[in-house]
């Protein structure tokens, strides 16, 4: 009898952790394309690409590169890997590639949850709470989200060894946007960014980076309010000049 019983409970959680994950949208060989727009011009393209789901981990490839009008201003050619979990989207690796007109280098990051830690390299390592995201692996998991009106939820970020405790409320109106990848029924985020960490980062920072995840910033997200969960549109909110990321194209599954 307690064998039947102890198979019994075994199945339930395998079913139980099979419908869990099965509400998350599945993201494998999604591309996006982005243009961000500030002081009402384009100033950088962004593609998003999720290259591969194995091993429980996507990997996530995004490529930044200014416009040629902006470059006269500032020039980059970035690229963002971010490996992160499929089922909770906590990252385990991000790997940059910067080429700004200021910096110049690479740099390998590795986050261990169990440990509560985060490395750069062999050389600098800094603590991290249990529910810290990336940048990019954050935004993944607010696309797995349900999104009910008015919930609220909070988690931590890491910009590159400098920790924020990020406070996200679902806005309760949808409205229908306008955007150049199609017309979307959406639903709307407010994002708020609140810095926990006191030391300073030891290192330069890329542009991108730096405005994406600067703590004290306040951003806005649009989300299709379908099965897709699209990240519609971005809007920071860090001075009286708003930069925003607008969704321009978007296919799904694997590309041959």
């Amino acid at each position: 009898m307690k064998t039947i019983w102890l198979i019994s409970f075994l199945l339930s959680l395998i079913i139980l952790e099979e419908s869990d994950s099965a509400e998350n949208p599945n993201f494998s060989g999604e591309q996006l394309a982005f243009k961000m727009e500030y002081l009402n011009m384009t100033v950088a393209k962004l593609n998003f690409r999720i290259v591969d789901a194995a091993s429980q981990n996507y990997h996530l490839e995004v490529h930044a590169k200014s416009t040629r009008k902006a470059s006269l201003m500032f020039k980059l050619d970035n690229v963002y890997e971010t490996y992160f979990n499929q089922y909770n989207f906590l990252p385990t690796k991000s790997v940059k590639q910067i080429r700004q007109k200021n910096i110049q280098h690479e740099m390998n990051f590795s986050f261990n949850h169990r440990k509560n830690s985060a490395s750069l390299g062999d050389s600098i390592s800094w603590s991290i709470p249990n529910d810290c995201f990336d940048y990019f692996s954050m935004l993944y998991f607010l696309r797995s989200q349900p999104l009910n009106d008015d919930d609220s939820f909070s988690y931590h970020l890491d910009s590159e060894y400098i920790i924020s405790k990020v406070a996200v409320n679902v806005l309760p109106e949808q409205e229908f946007i306008k955007i150049p990848a199609g017309k979307f029924r959406a639903r709307k985020l407010n994002i708020k960014f609140t810095r926990v960490s006191q030391q300073a980062r030891p290192w330069r920072t890329d542009l991108l980076t730096n405005r994406l995840a600067a703590p004290g910033s306040e951003v806005t997200i649009w989300f299709s309010d379908d099965e897709n969960r699209l990240p519609l549109k971005i809007v920071y909110h860090q001075s009286k000049i708003k930069t925003q990321i607008v969704l321009e194209s978007f296919s799904r599954g694997r590309q041959h």
